[in-house]
């Protein structure tokens, strides 16, 4: 297993429980504006690239936590995500996923996610989140 560190200042969004053991570590920045994620070998597919599944969760933690972050106490849950994969990464390679909210109602969030290695774009993202009320 490769270990790495994040930047200071990034704290840890997971847990290191059940299904997050083995997605993480993800860090967020402390402004909320991006995503670190290291590659590590139980994140490949057989071929040795990022498996796509991996990707994915990936796109859903950062997309999640960003509107997590934007409700104010207010839980939701993944309704839609569609995912276009863009190009592989593979084994060591730090991967930094950004969110925008392009719209907002009273019961559902509208957002968009990259994942990226550097400037290579390897992953774009759609989703819908689904509002559920008060902590």
């Amino acid at each position: 297993m490769t270990t790495m560190t994040a930047p200071a200042g990034y704290k840890p969004v997971l847990n290191e429980s059940g299904f997050n053991k083995y997605v993480g570590p993800v860090w967020q920045a402390p402004d909320g504006s991006d995503f670190l994620f290291d590659i590590r070998e139980e994140h490949l597919n057989g071929g040795g690239a990022l498996h796509g599944g991996m990707m994915m969760a990936l796109a859903d933690i950062v997309m999640g936590r960003t509107v997590r972050d934007a409700l104010d106490g207010a839980k939701a849950l993944t309704i839609s995500l569609n995912c276009d994969f863009i190009g592989p990464s593979k084994l060591g390679e730090r991967i930094r996923g950004t969110a925008t909210i392009t719209r907002k109602t009273r019961s559902i969030v509208f957002i968009n996610c990259e994942l990226k290695v550097d400037s290579r774009m390897i992953l774009t993202a759609t989703g819908i989140w689904k509002i559920l009320g008060s902590e």
